[in-house]
């Protein structure tokens, strides 16, 4: 390193050096600049100029930046394109004499860019799962972040592992270290669902975090006291996302044990072949899909629910019924649906935006949205009380 190297870049290589697998973000007034391989990554995806650092050195250092305002615009191009972004920001006054002290407050990953802003995408599926494996059976833990749906599950083969993550077809995978060489799981998430692959190794013992987390003095209540992989998959997702955000998600306070006897199990060749939900012929994540053609939903929440019943279908004869009737509510009275949907035009995400608020990450535009979703949905509840069916009433109230 060479010895004439600025307060400034030290910091900014001492951070780099933790955080080697990440573009580092590191605030410089009003830019995040990026240097050496970061610039020219930056400069390839973000299509903003390359400059240099010490311009009259022998050596000197490649330089890139945007405003920090404009992360919005930027971000998701990198994280799109597959890269975590480390946030350098300042922490102590830039005004004093000193040099400014900067810190990593937070990794985004491509799971949990939601929770930068509200980004509204209706076919969305934001999963982020972790993998666990024991003599050949493995654990999996899985967290939407648009739904805060936190679930675990067990399987007994490889191909029961690789058909449930056909149905999820998740945007982030972490997988504990030692399976950095099963060369046959990197390949069916590389090649075959291209996805962001992590590795993470847990420090903690895995019933102790998991009771910890959720103040509890056993695991009964989320039925997984006794299965040893669900809670090793769950405790490494948990110690990895809180990793990358630097503080504790107390807002992930359930979780549920997967019981695949609830639905009819869909194999991949079926899901493959009836364009359930991504089309294979045209390589498009939902054009021509059923889940495109039945999807008028209004909200991300209810597009990610919807993508999984159809996934997922029931095969509880009561559960159908009840669904039907739901529906049957809905469709025999026009007036009625259009007024709900109207309504729902106004619904935000408000699982994301709770978690922002939760992080001491929200913005005035949050509690905007926060508020205009609340009077939404009292004002649906109120047209439901007031002027339409038991049945619904019944079902909804």
């Amino acid at each position: 390193m060479n010895e004439n190297i600025t307060p400034a870049m030290q910091q900014y290589y001492e951070m780099k050096e933790q955080y080697n697998d990440c573009i580092l973000f590191f605030r410089m007034w009003d830019f995040y600049e990026m240097f050496d391989e970061d610039a020219h990554i930056a400069h390839k995806i973000l299509w903003i100029a390359i400059t240099s650092r010490n311009k009259n050195s022998n050596t000197p250092t490649p330089l890139a930046g945007i405003p920090f305002h404009a992360k919005e615009k930027y971000l998701p191009l990198l994280i799109n394109a597959g890269y975590k972004v480390a946030f350098a920001e300042q922490v102590s006054d830039p005004k004093l004499k000193w040099i400014v002290r900067r810190e990593v407050v937070r990794v985004v990953t491509p799971a949990t860019l939601s929770l930068e802003w509200d980004m509204y995408d209706n076919d969305s599926n934001n999963y982020i799962i972790s993998i666990v494996e024991s003599e050949g059976f493995y654990g999996i833990s899985q967290l939407n972040i648009w739904t805060n749906k936190w679930s675990t599950g067990e399987f007994n083969s490889f191909e029961n592992l690789k058909t449930e993550l056909y149905k999820l077809w998740p945007k982030e995978v972490v997988l504990e270290k030692k399976l950095f060489t099963d060369q046959k799981l990197k390949e069916i998430l590389e090649k075959k669902f291209s996805l962001n692959i992590y590795y993470y190794e847990a420090t903690s013992k895995s019933r102790e975090r998991l009771l910890s987390h959720f103040q509890v003095q056993n695991l009964e209540w989320y039925w997984i006291e006794n299965k040893l992989l669900s809670q090793k998959a769950s405790s490494m997702l948990l110690e990895y996302m809180e990793s990358n955000q630097k503080t504790e998600l107390n807002f992930l306070n359930s979780i549920s044990y997967t019981s695949y006897d609830s639905y009819i199990n869909l194999d991949e060749s079926t899901i493959h072949n009836l364009d359930l939900v991504y089309n294979f012929s045209t390589k498009s994540s939902t054009i021509w899909t059923l889940f495109w053609i039945l999807n008028k939903t209004k909200t991300s929440a209810w597009a990610a629910l919807l993508r999984e019943q159809i996934i997922k279908p029931l095969n509880n004869i009561d559960e159908i019924e009840k669904r039907h009737n739901f529906i049957e509510e809905f469709t025999k009275n026009k007036i009625l649906l259009d007024k709900v949907r109207n309504k729902l035009e106004y619904v935000s995400n408000i699982n994301t935006i709770l978690n922002r608020l939760a992080l001491n990450r929200a913005n005035p535009r949050d509690l905007l949205n926060l508020k205009k979703s609340l009077q939404s949905i009292i004002e649906i509840y109120e047209i439901i009380q007031n002027e339409w069916s038991d049945k619904l009433k019944q079902i909804i109230l």
